[in-house]
């Protein structure tokens, strides 16, 4: 793969036969490797009466295999000096260890038997449940996340995955035992739903044959990739509530709506624009006015969340609840403002600069790397994207931009979630 402004990345694919998808990314200027594997078993793979069961899964793999306990495996990662991390989203559960390049063998083994082989202890799944119960608590006391909460309940239908945190509810995490959660991973946990990526200081040879040593053996699983997604018709009429949380000193804001997959043409000019709504110069229009100039919030930014299926444009904003209807006026006012007018010139040509120069620092790192191949094979961007990003990003005109935002931030759709004191 050719390099952007001076980072290389030049990841080699090879597929299993068994359905596996190994990418590997060599960099031998750092002696670490970051091993992943990518599993498309998150919460979109939910039925509707089962919200949670995902993530009981997913952050139960580590709690022991059939070939190593949760203990021993605490002592072995902190003896390799590595870290541990599992992960779990809407579409992909990630498993990823850190660790200097001569433990890469051993680091494979252990995602191996984690993504395989987990056992769902009784004993660990009790604790896991009542510190998951502690988590809902802390959550349901947190404003941010009540307005999060709230705004998903409001702009997705029930049914959508995207309409829950992927955390899950009360009700699924009281009652779920561990054959649920066997069933589930037999269910999901295979060969042709993961990608496994080794990004470091790892020849491919040795990262292609330990794969097929340690993964070659693994018996796919017999279902079709199937991802969340949501038909146009279904975008929410426009909607303001406000959920009374005693108590609280802060009010915080969500407003957006269900916007574009990852896949769709649009994409990247609306990213385009929301990088310069709430992302460029650290927080966007939103942070410079709202935050900045006005004072009227803490912070204020925005994020479009793409995926495989129909994801969001979502604006943040955490504010003084004495400014709650001025902090308001303003984000709407900024939207609008960039609605009728677009980005200036100058806006303009600094994204660019500024989109083109985060991707390479974000090659920086072993961890950066691997999550910009993650987004390049989920996404069947083709080995060539980096190549290619750089054109696109400079063939936005400020015309697609504004029609582009136009087409997809809505007004009347717009469902505004807050959560925070109750008036008065």
């Amino acid at each position: 793969m050719a390099t952007v402004a001076g980072s290389a990345l030049r990841p080699e694919r090879f597929p299993f036969k068994n359905g596996l998808v190994l990418l590997h990314n060599r960099a031998a200027s750092n002696p670490s490797v970051v091993v992943r594997a990518l599993v498309r078993a998150g919460a979109s793979r939910e039925t509707p009466g089962d919200h949670g069961v995902a993530g009981l899964t997913g952050r139960m793999l580590r709690q022991g295999t059939e070939h190593i306990g949760k203990v021993e495996l605490a002592e072995e990662l902190d003896g390799m000096g590595a870290g541990l991390s599992v992960d779990v989203g809407y579409g992909l559960v990630a498993v990823s260890i850190k660790c200097l390049s001569g433990d890469f063998r051993r680091a494979l083994e252990i995602i191996s038997e984690l993504v395989r082989r987990p056992t769902f202890p009784a004993d660990e799944l009790e604790r896991l449940r009542g510190q998951v119960l502690t988590d809902l608590t802390e959550m349901e006391d947190n404003t941010r996340v009540v307005a999060e909460r709230t705004w998903r309940e409001l702009a997705y239908p029930s049914t959508h995955p995207f309409s829950r945190l992927t955390v899950g509810n009360r009700e699924t995490i009281q009652r779920v035992d561990r054959d649920e959660l066997n069933a589930f991973h037999e269910a999901w946990y295979g060969p042709n739903q993961t990608t496994l990526m080794v990004v470091g200081d790892v020849e491919f040879d040795a990262a292609a044959e330990a794969t097929d040593h340690l993964f070659g053996d693994w018996p796919g699983v017999r279902i079709e990739r199937v991802e969340a997604s949501m038909p146009a018709s279904d975008l929410p009429p426009r909607e303001h509530r406000e959920i009374a949380m005693a108590g609280k000193t802060q009010a915080d804001v969500a407003i957006g709506l269900p916007t574009l997959d990852r896949s769709a043409p649009d994409y990247y000019a609306l990213s385009f624009a929301n990088h310069i709504l709430g992302r460029m110069y650290f927080m966007g229009r939103f942070g410079e006015k709202v935050r900045d100039e006005q004072g009227l919030a803490y912070y204020a930014t925005s994020e479009l969340h793409s995926s495989y299926g129909r994801g969001a444009w979502l604006m943040r904003a955490g504010v003084n609840p004495r400014n709650l209807d001025k902090a308001l006026d303003s984000i709407n006012f900024e939207l609008r403002r960039f609605l009728d007018d677009g980005p200036t010139e100058d806006e303009q040509a600094d994204g660019v600069r500024s989109l083109l120069g985060s991707l390479p620092r974000q090659l920086e790192t072993n961890e950066g790397a691997a999550a910009v191949m993650a987004e390049i094979e989920l996404y069947d961007l083709g080995l060539d994207f980096l190549e290619r990003y750089p054109s696109i990003v400079r063939s936005l005109t400020r015309d697609q931009v504004i029609n582009t935002a136009r087409a997809w931030l809505l007004p009347e759709h717009l469902v505004t979630a807050i959560a925070g004191p109750p008036r008065g």
